[in-house]
């Protein structure tokens, strides 16, 4: 009969001893507020640190892009010179055209060109044109853009010819320059702002560099 108080004591230490653990293994499985906050401090230390280092690269990815584009428009340009002996026509004013038209066949755009409606005012312009192809885009003018729904876009490239138009430059558009991507832009002269950190890229100049007019 003795052993009975003893045994009953025995299973009541037994029940709170488990009961503990239990209570125990549920507090080590939640976080407490302040490891929360510990975590949530390490989280944005990390996304200071990288979020800069991937804004970084973004932004050189675009003007890799954009150089780039130069250059595959600065070989068609030189192909078009070598059969023709000089760059194309300007556009007539208003009018679809100049050499932004004249160089899609030599871009891999036939169809393009074939549907661009040369001669036709930019007023009324075919659809097929009024969004330029992605090689005539830079990806940091872009962002300059005023283009109004339905009509043809700003262009981002813009060319300087020579006085006899045997060969020219071929320059981002400056910042406040607007014109219809179709109607081939030139300019007299480079000026103003350039999308790139206030300057321009143009062919043949080396990898990173940057030109600012005086």
């Amino acid at each position: 009969m003795a052993t009975e108080p003893c045994q009953t004591r025995m299973l009541c230490v037994e029940r709170s001893l488990k009961t503990t653990q239990s209570s125990m293994t549920r507090r080590r499985g939640g976080l407490t507020l302040i490891e929360l906050l510990v975590v949530l401090a390490i989280l944005s230390i990390l996304l200071s640190i990288l979020l800069p280092a991937v804004m970084a690269a973004r932004e050189k990815a675009r003007e890799m892009m954009c150089k780039n584009n130069l250059y595959q428009v600065d070989v068609a340009m030189a192909r078009y010179i070598h059969i023709h002996k000089r760059i194309p026509d300007p556009a007539l004013p208003g009018r679809v055209g100049g050499w932004t038209i004249e160089l899609l066949p030599y871009l891999e755009l036939k169809n393009t060109y074939k549907h661009a409606g040369i001669g036709t005012p930019i007023a009324n312009a075919r659809d097929t044109i009024k969004r330029q192809p992605r090689i005539f885009r830079c990806p940091c003018r872009g962002g300059f853009d005023d283009n109004v729904e339905g009509a043809v876009e700003e262009s981002h490239y813009v060319l300087i010819p020579s006085v006899d138009r045997t060969s020219c430059t071929i320059y981002d558009a400056p910042i406040d320059f607007k014109a219809p991507w179709a109607s081939g832009p030139e300019m007299g002269g480079l000026k103003g702002k350039g999308p790139h950190h206030g300057g321009f890229y143009t062919v043949g100049l080396d990898q990173g560099e940057i030109y600012y007019p005086e």
